[in-house]
């Protein structure tokens, strides 16, 4: 049985053995074809590995090549240079591997200019004596530059110089510093290619494909003379990009910082010698992070709009359109002696919270909530004239103005400010301030001059003269608490900020707001006030007036509580070193409904208050303010019990006559941290007391003699553990 099978395979091999042979008689003309052609193919890889070897080792000299490219590099750049690897194919040409250019005439500081992983230079001949470069490829190269111009200026002249005619970067990453500022940052490779035609320069660049959905993406094309570098014509399209990498372009646009934003949209830029310079696009900014103009503290968060733009070499044009407002910006040069600058700002805003429910302060705890229309425009012209550098016309209108803040309630707010052209104004404002109808009105005018600061650089000091006048038919103190806690807070918080910091003082006199608006500052307000209430339910204390005022360095505010004598008062020379302050409050039995001092645990709250304060101190800052304050009062409270008190006696005396009602008064002076009171008073129908005492940290101890219910004597109240000790 093994033996038959073993037969029957032999056959069927022999069969399957003349089948093949019978297909290959019948083919052969194609099979030798193929060993023909894998022949010619062999003699071919044969033909090219033995030319690259033969050139790689006797036509190119590499060393010496290695040798010349350093030098050249070091001497046309002055920049020390790296090579790692020299080589040589027939496909990609001169090859460098790791080539690194120093910043520096050396690399002790580690600090490159250019970091290129592989660079290929394609040759127009192999047997020619001086064989010239047709293309040279950059593969992942990263360059940095400073602010060295004079080196971009090179860079940019042996492009237009060179006859090379193909110049490809493969995934490029840029970087442009200037000081610690970072103008350029590519985090994505770029794919750029510069053609040379027709003696132009041709360019291509993006960093992938541009039609994927949802990704980063930048592309663009143009054309530039090789001999005129005023002949350009680019295009530019930008999709979800981040200005973070291009933060110079994006500040350019916009006008302002741009601290970070999306951008997607396009631009044209183009110059010669027949249309000029010109530049034009239509982009939008998606969660922006913008700096206020003129105010640094604040920003624009999140915000989104459009921006359409031209800019031609003496103009400026932008139009920012958002959800409701259009905002439209024009800047002109023009040159007589020298370069004067017109801007006009055109605005219909229809909303003010649309853009107001972004605004923020640095640290994006603060908001803005301001509603309202606002409509109008304003040009500010530089005319040339030393002393009115400046001349401004316009006029602004604004209605429904509310701002919902828990600092200040303002609604049913109209706005109406004219600039003349002789640099006179008009305003008028109506509202209501805590529900409370209330106008500004009057006028003035405003002037600035053009002073040279020590740099040369210069500075526009302002000039004016205005008078306004305040009215409202009432106002009660305490809605203004709010207000003064959020300013006692954030002043605090300087005063320990300097503290800890060691912050120097700085001499106001040298600070821009004082050399920019108050050196020459004639400000004149009058205050008057209908009904003047101290808290809500309170009887009107009946009419104040008052007055604010800035002249010759000199700040001042008077202001009457109603007509019990009780008023306020501020004054201070400022335009010095070291200002000097003073502040002066005199209450005549004021009412009062807040606690005001905390003893022994006791909440002590006055139906009335009589004080004579005064804050006297020296300081560019609060915490000079602070530190040397002078501050002294007379008080006297009327009304107040320990009714709420832990009261803990210590001798052979009945301490009921303090949970009924008693007048309170002592005069207080400060120093450092230690309050001395002194002429301590409590008078009640079964108390009278005399004597003195002191306050360190809130913690109060007194000594008084006389009459307490129906015991003579002296007493020592002392504050242990929130509670009141007296023995």
């Amino acid at each position: 049985m093994e033996r038959f099978f073993s037969t029957y395979r032999f056959l069927l091999w022999k069969q399957n053995l003349e089948v093949l042979l019978n297909r290959i008689r019948e083919n052969k003309r194609v099979l030798f074809s193929f060993l023909a052609l894998g022949f010619v193919f062999f003699l071919f890889v044969l033909s090219y590995y033995g030319l690259e070897f033969y050139l790689r080792n006797y036509r190119i000299p590499l060393v010496k090549l290695r040798k010349v490219v350093s030098a050249t590099i070091n001497k046309e750049l002055g920049k020390a240079v790296d090579i790692g690897v020299l080589d040589f194919s027939l496909r990609e040409g001169l090859i460098i591997e790791d080539l690194v250019v120093s910043n520096e005439e050396d690399f002790s500081y580690n600090d490159h200019m250019l970091k290129v992983k592989k660079v290929t230079f394609r040759l127009s001949s192999y047997f020619k004596e001086s064989p010239t470069v047709e293309r040279i490829d950059f593969y992942s190269p990263h360059l940095v530059l400073n602010e060295d111009i004079g080196m971009r200026s090179r860079l940019i002249e042996y492009i237009q110089t060179s006859r090379i005619k193909d110049i490809r970067f493969h995934d490029a990453r840029l970087t442009v510093k200037k000081s610690e500022t970072t103008l350029v940052d590519w985090k994505e490779g770029w794919d750029i290619d510069l053609l040379r035609k027709n003696k132009r320069i041709f360019l291509k660049y993006n960093n992938g494909w541009f039609w994927v959905p949802n990704t980063t993406r930048i592309k663009g094309e143009g054309e530039f003379s090789e001999s005129n570098l005023e002949d350009y014509r680019f295009e530019f399209f930008w999709k979800n990009y981040p200005s973070e990498e291009a933060i110079l372009l994006t500040n350019y646009l916009f006008g302002a910082n741009v601290q970070s934003a999306v951008v997607s949209g396009e631009g044209r830029i183009s110059a010669n010698l027949n249309s000029g310079f010109v530049l034009d696009g239509d982009v939008e900014f998606e969660n922006s992070y913008i700096s206020v103009p003129f105010f640094e503290d604040y920003l624009l968060a999140g915000f989104r709009f459009r921006e359409k733009f031209h800019f031609t070499k003496d103009s400026e044009e932008r139009e920012f359109i958002g959800n409701d407002f259009q905002i439209k910006t024009q800047v002109l040069s023009r040159i007589t002696k020298e370069t004067l600058v017109s801007r006009k700002i055109e605005f219909q805003i229809g909303a003010l919270e649309d853009i107001f429910e972004h605004v923020t302060d640095i640290s994006g705890n603060v908001r803005y909530p301001l509603f309202g229309e606002l409509h109008g425009f304003v040009e500010l012209n530089e005319t040339g004239e030393k002393n009115k550098w400046f001349s401004v016309i316009g006029d602004v209108t604004g209605s429904e103005i509310k701002l919902d803040s828990s600092l200040v309630q303002l609604e049913n707010g109209n706005l109406s400010l004219k600039w003349k052209p002789n640099n006179e104004w008009d305003l008028k404002i109506d509202a209501e301030i805590f529900g409370k109808p209330s106008h500004l009105f009057g006028f003035g005018s405003s002037d600035w001059n053009r002073s040279k600061k020590i740099d040369g650089s210069y500075y526009y000091p302002m000039s004016s003269k205005t008078k306004l006048s305040f009215q409202t038919t009432e106002l009660t103190a305490i809605d203004w608490k709010p207000l003064y806690e959020d300013w006692k807070k954030d002043t605090m918080e300087e005063i320990r900020e300097r503290q800890e910091k060691l912050i120097p003082e700085e001499y106001f006199y040298q600070t821009k707001l004082y050399k920019y608006f108050l050196e020459s500052m004639n400000f004149d307000l009058g205050i008057q006030i209908t009904n003047f209430f101290p808290y809500r339910g309170s009887k009107s204390l009946g009419e104040s007036k008052g007055n604010l005022g800035v002249k010759d360095g000199r700040f001042s505010l008077n202001l009457g509580l109603g007509n019990l004598d009780s008023k306020v008062s501020m004054v201070s020379y400022f335009a010095s070193k070291t200002p000097n302050f003073s502040f002066n409050l005199y209450l005549k039995e004021y009412p009062w409904s807040d606690p005001w001092m905390n003893l022994c645990g006791i909440d002590v709250k006055p139906s009335n208050v009589s004080i004579d304060f005064s804050f006297n101190s020296i300081g560019s800052d609060y915490y000079m303010l602070h530190k040397d304050a002078r501050t002294s009062y007379s008080l006297k409270l009327f009304g107040v019990n320990f009714r709420e008190g832990d009261l803990v006696s210590k001798g052979n005396f009945d301490i009921k006559p303090l949970k009924s009602n008693f007048d309170m008064e002592f005069t207080l002076n400060r120093y450092s941290d230690l309050d001395y009171l002194s002429d301590v008073v409590v008078t009640s129908d079964t108390i009278d007391l005399k004597g003195y005492g002191n306050n360190k940290n809130g913690n109060y101890q007194m000594t008084l003699y006389g009459l307490l219910g129906e015991t003579r004597g002296s007493f020592n109240v002392s504050e242990e553990e929130n509670k009141c000790v007296i023995k």
